[in-house]
């Protein structure tokens, strides 16, 4: 209930008039409902990641493949490095720079910066004499022998060599050809080496006699390349 300002009559809350004199009510303000409006915040902004930020997750989510790619890479390279080392660390001998000794069956492959040279040797007149840029004497000469084995060829050289004065440096068997050889190295009294490689072959006797002022110098790569290169038809 409320009562008129002017005469104080009684009215019920919803007249607009009072009853007894007609007074005019005011209307009543009515407040509206106070609603939560959805832009009072502002919308967050997703963040977008920096350029730095965007590389380094992709190298995170992808660091298997970048070491699978960089393990594959070093194999490459190292196989690379590997074959050239392979190719600067082949034989002393190439195929292009070689010239062949052929002689009655025999023949082998010697340098080409090999010279031949006259020399002489007065058990075998037939013997032919190169030498080396070293100026090591490669002498090669054959003969025919009534012994049954190398064995015993050996024995008898080792005996003279002995006698001689010489020491004995090496004795071994190696293989030509894929034949045996025996490989004998002595130091002469005069200072200087001199090896015999020897070959026995169906009577025949096949002998490189290299002198040189070392042990190194009788075995050098060029000196073995062209004894592993001989052949016997």
């Amino acid at each position: 209930m409320k009562k008129c300002p002017e005469c104080g009559n009684p009215s019920y809350d919803g007249a607009p008039v009072c009853g007894n004199c007609g007074f005019v009510f005011p209307k009543q303000k009515v407040a509206a409902p106070k609603k939560e409006s959805i832009f009072e915040k502002e919308p967050q902004k997703e963040k977008k990641p920096s350029s730095d930020e965007s590389t380094i997750n992709i190298i995170k989510d992808n660091k298997l493949v970048i070491g699978a790619i960089l393990l594959i890479t070093i194999i490459v390279i190292f196989g690379i490095v590997l074959t050239g080392s392979n190719n600067k660390g082949s034989s002393a001998i190439q195929s292009t720079d070689v010239v062949e000794f052929n002689e009655g069956g025999f023949s082998f492959k010697y340098p080409t910066n090999w010279q031949i040279v006259n020399g002489s040797d007065e058990n075998h007149e037939n013997a032919k004499f190169f030498e080396n840029g070293n100026k090591t004497l490669i002498e090669y000469y054959n003969t025919t022998m009534d012994s049954s084995s190398l064995k015993d060829i050996t024995q008898e050289r080792i005996s003279y060599a002995q006698n001689s004065g010489s020491y004995v440096e090496l004795v071994e068997t190696i293989t030509v050809d894929g034949k045996n050889a025996s490989n004998v190295i002595l130091e002469n009294a005069d200072g200087n080496y001199t090896r015999f490689v020897s070959l026995f072959n169906n009577g025949n006797l096949y002998v490189f006699k290299i002198i040189g002022n070392s042990i190194n110098a009788v075995t050098s790569s060029d000196i073995n390349s062209a004894i592993n290169s001989t052949k016997i038809a």
